[in-house]
């Protein structure tokens, strides 16, 4: 895998914070992530593409889940908290009015995901049971879907489909499944010896394709020595047919990110010495090549509507950032079709934004995350399968 000649730029530069998650808005012009100045503080920001015009979201201890904060017109951003630090809950902030609300009548959210344009799919954890809602923004015209149960995790809804992919251990063993959103027609996609926790997963912008990464389709019987476990990269139909390997090697590999036309692959990966880096790979496998070998690494990728960039977490010096790949011409890809410019954010009234509490999950995160001081170890992976 060479390295490519691809232009990295650093958008923040501070040296105390710790920096999480970066994720861009639907028209590719602004990135949402976390800043964590101490293990007890969190903080939310907003800032454009190219790192200007940081604006603080809340104060105090606060945070969003890693999974699909920005509404659909991007226009809202979505995250979890905890009320009176006992229920988690989800909160709903208006990036231009700067107002603010709970989503009433549904606690303890486990994930969440923006769909069909204002609807939020939520999943709620209550026990061994998981039930699954279409809810609207206020909290009205509640829509229970399904209700699961067992331990199942992951879920994300199909572009363009009503499809639910998830991840469960029904069979005895975790692996992913796809079900109607009305629970109906559940079909086991993987079939694995081991539990297969589905560390890598997504759906294709068109709703066709899943990527995912497994950790059970290595062959160990001609390996001298096996220490942890490796990764395989796979695709398949949104069926389950035709699965093809991708890539196989002393490495790990985490979260992909599908460009935006749907030809390219980026990933978190991890050697046998535990380095993350950027990683891409045309969808069919070929050409893989690291973008951060002449950095100290990245990790947490997210390729830019536009096709344009890969926005990631950073570590110069032995602090995290958040930096950008802007890609060339071998790797650059073709906007995505739905992608549209918004109008721009008003400056606001100079208001202070509340804060508010966090999951104990994301305080966790922090925690543990600052004491390794940048030791990149997959803290997601320990929180939640």
């Amino acid at each position: 895998m060479p390295a490519a000649a691809n232009e990295i730029v650093h958008l923040t530069n501070d040296t105390g914070p710790v920096y999480l998650t970066p994720q861009w808005s639907p028209d590719g012009n602004k990135i949402v992530y976390i800043s964590s100045p101490v293990w007890y503080k969190i903080d939310i920001w907003t800032m454009d593409s190219d790192g200007d015009s940081k604006k603080q979201i809340t104060t105090g201890i606060s945070g969003y889940e890693f999974n699909d904060p920005w509404s659909t017109d991007g226009t809202k951003l979505a995250y979890s908290s905890l009320e009176y630090w006992l229920i988690p809950g989800l909160w709903i902030y208006d990036i231009y009015t700067e107002e603010k609300h709970t989503l009433k009548g549904i606690k303890n959210i486990d994930s969440y995901q923006w769909v069909n344009g204002s609807k939020l799919f939520i999943v709620q954890e209550e026990d061994d049971t998981q039930k699954l809602w279409l809810v609207d923004l206020d909290g009205t015209n509640k829509s229970l879907l399904t209700t699961l149960n067992g331990e199942n995790t992951r879920f994300l809804w199909q572009p363009n489909g009503n499809r639910i992919l998830y991840t469960s251990n029904e069979s005895g063993n975790y692996d992913i499944w796809v079900m109607d959103s009305d629970g109906t027609e559940k079909k086991q996609l993987t079939s694995t010896p081991e539990n297969e926790y589905a560390m890598g997963i997504a759906f294709s912008p068109d709703g066709n394709k899943i990527v995912y990464t497994s950790r059970n389709t290595v062959d160990r019987t001609n390996l001298s020595s096996f220490e942890g476990f490796f990764t395989t990269v796979w695709t398949m139909d949104a069926d389950g047919t035709n699965k093809t390997k991708l890539a196989l090697s002393k490495n790990m590999y985490y979260y992909p990110s599908w460009s935006p036309d749907g030809t390219k692959i980026a990933f978190e990966c991890r050697n046998d010495s535990g380095r993350p880096d950027v990683v891409v790979m045309n969808a069919d496998g070929s050409g893989e090549e690291i973008l951060t070998a002449n950095t100290s690494g990245g990790a947490s990728t997210q390729w830019s509507p536009k096709g344009d960039r890969i926005v990631f977490v950073s570590s110069e010096n032995g602090k995290a950032g958040i930096s950008v790949i802007i890609l060339d011409e071998k790797w650059r890809s073709a906007p995505s079709e739905t992608i549209a410019s918004l109008p721009d954010i008003p400056q606001g009234s100079g208001k202070k934004a509340s804060g508010f509490t966090i999951s104990v999950v994301m305080i966790a995160f922090v925690v543990v995350f600052a004491l390794e001081k940048m030791n990149w170890d997959d803290v997601r992976l320990k929180i939640k399968k």
